[in-house]
């Protein structure tokens, strides 16, 4: 029985196409739509998913990017606790002599439970224990002497200011997400719009047709070979990921690890290949999915990549699937 959703409706809403399938689709859909736009009838229409594929790719960089941003954040939120409990522990003997011995009360408001806790502090104690501390310097300042009390109230600010970024961070990580969400709701609309557009030029053309859509993309497809390669670009040199044959039933996904190196990556006829016309720059901190045929001739079998830094080298992750 024929549905009319099926017909009419969102194909591409779904839960199992994610917005880095939806934009991998959507590049090759208007990829083949350019390829076949000889007698101009898919101009307009290549310009308007042009755009929409453009907001898309910027939101889907962007939700990456404050993904690792905000590992970095949390990294750091984790290394001033790290850092506090080990001041606390070298510091432990050093307020006991100060105050009168680990039976004193001052003693005693710097360490009532021992070290114990400040050795199991976490993101729910640390505000509670870094201003315990702050309050304790600050009143046996005197007895504890300048450099002591000032590495002990540090410890406030230090954690105030790294979690109240890291918390930046989550907010613009989700405003990120609305906005993305936005911009793939519009490029599935496109992308249906589309489909019926190349149905209306070729009507009941199923040969033809099928020629402008590879619906394969946008699934995830079991069994496939997943083959990583992590690594350091070389400055200013071109390094072969791997040689092997390609077609564009493989997808690679490109990983930038890095916080300040872009690098480059196409695909070449020989190990010493320059950089071609349809090589890509993958920026700091970003991902970027593709088929074979986006950044080389598919007849050539050499993966290669180069760091686009003079100074700092890329950090890469790129996976192969397929």
């Amino acid at each position: 029985m024929l549905s009319i959703e099926k017909l009419f409706g969102n194909i591409f809403n779904s839960k199992e196409i994610t917005p880095d399938r939806l934009l991998l689709y959507a590049k090759d859909h208007l990829a083949k739509l350019i390829k076949g736009n000889g007698g101009g009838q898919f101009t307009t229409e290549i310009a308007s998913l042009t755009v929409l594929i453009t907001a898309l790719e910027a939101d889907v960089s962007n939700v990456d990017s404050t993904l690792n941003l905000q590992s970095g954040q949390t990294d750091e939120v984790d290394l001033v606790s790290l850092n506090f409990a080990h001041t606390m522990s070298k510091l432990e003997g050093v307020v006991a002599n100060s105050l009168g011995g680990k039976e004193s009360i001052g003693f005693k408001e710097f360490f009532p439970h021992g070290l114990t806790e400040y050795n199991q502090v976490n993101r729910k104690t640390a505000p509670t224990l870094t201003t315990r501390i702050f309050k304790a310097a600050t009143k046996y300042a005197t007895q504890l002497g300048t450099v002591v009390t000032g590495q002990l109230q540090a410890f406030q600010a230090d954690y105030v200011y790294a979690r109240g970024v890291q918390s930046t961070s989550i907010a613009d990580l989700s405003s990120d997400r609305k906005v993305r969400t936005n911009s793939v709701e519009d490029t599935q609309v496109g992308l249906v719009k589309s489909l019926h557009l190349v149905g209306n030029i070729f009507p009941a053309d199923v040969v033809t047709c099928s020629g402008f859509f590879n619906f394969n993309l946008l699934f995830t497809v079991g069994h496939r070979k997943h083959v990583l390669y992590n690594g350091l670009a070389n400055i200013a040199k071109t390094e072969v990921l791997v040689n092997r044959s390609f077609s564009d039933s493989v997808t690679i996904i490109f990983r930038n690890k890095s916080t300040n190196a872009d690098y480059i990556v196409w695909i070449g006829a020989t190990a010493t290949d320059a950089p071609n016309a349809q090589a890509i720059t993958v920026k700091a901190g970003h991902s970027v999915v593709v088929v074979p045929s986006t950044i080389g001739d598919l007849s050539n079998t050499f993966l290669l990549i180069m760091d686009a830094s003079a100074v700092n080298a890329a950090v890469y992750q790129v996976e192969t699937i397929g």
